[in-house]
């Protein structure tokens, strides 16, 4: 009797568990239910939403079935609506196996504390939809969106593995003007020591610009003065006659092919 109750206890579960794969599809959505526990909260940083209200556009590589682990790679554009992979990524998704998501009206003239959130819930919510290996979910945006996908890594290292940041990029302290031209105050928010410590331990960042992106000397100011001395793990992809734009799928294909490289051995 007992056995045949065990069964049916696991039935249920896989039969749930498929249920909730199966909703999984390409396309503008909502990630339903109850919110995920989250148990470090900074109170600059928005985690209660009504999910019900909130759309992610999702896509969904073909090779992805429920029997393997794929990695989620978050998407943070500069405009509210984001309803589309990036021109020749989905390949490069598909080869990396990982499922994109980007959350919608988190354009830059939305609250910093908004933008961070959603990439943190949209995360964690795919992951209750998916199969996902969390060892690799990475945060990437497109100039702001990039700026605050750095925030989202340094707030929450124990999520983000890895940031891909294109045309932009925020870091826990003032670096010294260089090569920057222009002239506002870009780049820095304040941490906590401890907090940025755990990020230099845990996370990678990829920081792509082009000699012809406006916050070019910015990036490499950040670069230069930042996170390559101060020991975190840091590529810089200088893309010749590159402006404020999307990358190809090549430097996001190489991108993501450093966060995948082993450690070294010690």
């Amino acid at each position: 009797m007992i056995k045949r109750v065990l069964l049916i206890v696991v039935c249920i579960l896989a039969l749930t568990s498929v249920s909730a794969f199966a909703q999984l599809k390409t396309g503008l959505q909502s990630l339903p239910g109850k919110l995920p526990h989250i148990e470090t909260r900074y109170k600059w940083i928005q985690y209660d939403f009504d999910l019900n209200q909130e759309k992610f556009y999702i896509y969904v590589p073909a090779n992805y079935t429920d029997t393997e682990p794929f990695g989620i790679l978050v998407f943070l554009g500069p405009s509210d609506n984001c309803i589309a992979v990036p021109p020749g990524w989905e390949a490069v998704l598909a080869r990396h196996k990982l499922i994109y998501i980007a959350p919608q009206k988190i354009g830059n003239k939305q609250q910093i504390a908004r933008r961070v959130g959603l990439a943190i819930i949209g995360a964690m919510k795919l992951s209750e939809f998916a199969k996902i290996d969390t060892t690799r979910i990475y945060v990437s945006g497109m100039s702001g969106g990039a700026r605050i996908a750095s925030f989202a890594a340094f707030a929450h290292p124990n999520l983000f593995s890895s940031v891909f940041a294109v045309c932009g990029i925020n870091f826990c302290r003032k670096v010294p003007r260089v090569k920057a031209t222009q002239t506002d105050e870009y780049g820095y928010f304040s941490i906590d020591p401890r907090q940025a410590d755990e990020t230099k331990r845990r996370v990678k960042f990829a920081l792509v610009t082009g000699p012809k992106d406006f916050r070019y000397g910015n990036i490499l100011d950040i670069y230069q003065g930042g996170l390559l001395p101060d020991g975190y793990k840091v590529k810089l992809f200088d893309v010749p006659g590159m402006g404020h734009e999307i990358c190809s799928a090549k430097i996001l294909n190489d991108g993501l092919s450093w966060f995948e490289e082993p450690p070294p051995r010690q």
